[in-house]
């Protein structure tokens, strides 16, 4: 991922939400949930598609794991 910002996740002071240019296709954004290792590096994984990001929330949403007021006053 190229690195474009970046803000601390409020559920864990030691990782952060990242958003910029997808690893595998640099015309395309991506967001991830970085947390990083021994040597302070960002770990692997854990990137998507911005574009599925509606339909995660949509998701987490219905099955209870957030509230709207977690998305819009968080």
């Amino acid at each position: 991922m190229k690195l474009k910002e970046f803000e601390i996740a409020k559920n864990d002071p030691n990782c952060e939400i990242r958003f910029g240019g997808s690893s595998w296709d640099q015309n395309s954004n991506s967001i991830k949930y970085a947390w990083f290792n021994k040597n302070g590096k960002a770990a692997r994984g854990g990137e998507f598609p911005v574009e599925a990001l509606p339909q995660t929330v949509r998701m987490a949403l219905e099955a209870g794991y957030i509230k709207p007021s977690e998305i819009f006053n968080g």
